[in-house]
């Protein structure tokens, strides 16, 4: 059955899959259930689904980075470095983490921090890297480059 509801998050059909994860109780139901509330732009009830999660699994990373994807949607700044602080406890070189904590180190003009995490981007994450640049001005990008110096890792 959870199968069937993961597919049909796959084609789209959030309100179907909802149905579906509804009918359990395990933790990989309640966390469909939160996937499917947030797809739907629900997310008050997404929040109460992974917070369930949470409570049983505090490590539970996907948890984590989809309550700081929506906080970034919300653009609830402190609700970001929350999560970001979170996972990065978890996993030291989380993209979505350090991509979160450069949202609020630019939001606050702290750019010397956002240099650190934005150097801390792997060469795996170079598509993220070109998804932050697109996204900040030029002249952030340029600043950016300059307190922190040559930001591409050679690795």
């Amino acid at each position: 059955m959870l199968s069937r509801a993961e597919r049909l998050l796959d084609e789209g059909r959030y309100q179907e899959a909802l149905e579906y994860f509804e009918s359990g109780n395990d933790l990989r139901s309640v966390f469909g259930r939160g996937v499917a509330l947030q797809l739907l732009g629900r997310f008050d009830e997404a929040e109460e689904a992974y917070e369930t999660v949470l409570a049983a699994d505090p490590a539970h990373q996907e948890t984590l980075a989809n309550l700081l994807a929506m906080s970034v949607e919300d653009f609830d700044l402190k609700a970001v470095e929350r999560y970001a602080k979170r996972l990065l406890d978890l996993d030291s070189t989380s993209a979505i983490a350090l991509r979160g904590l450069i949202v609020v180190a630019v939001e606050r003009h702290d750019y010397e921090f956002a240099a650190i995490c934005f150097a801390k981007l792997t060469l795996r994450d170079e598509h993220f890297r070109d998804a932050i640049e697109y996204r900040l001005s030029r002249q952030i990008v340029d600043r950016l480059k300059d307190i922190h110096g040559q930001v591409a890792h050679t690795y």
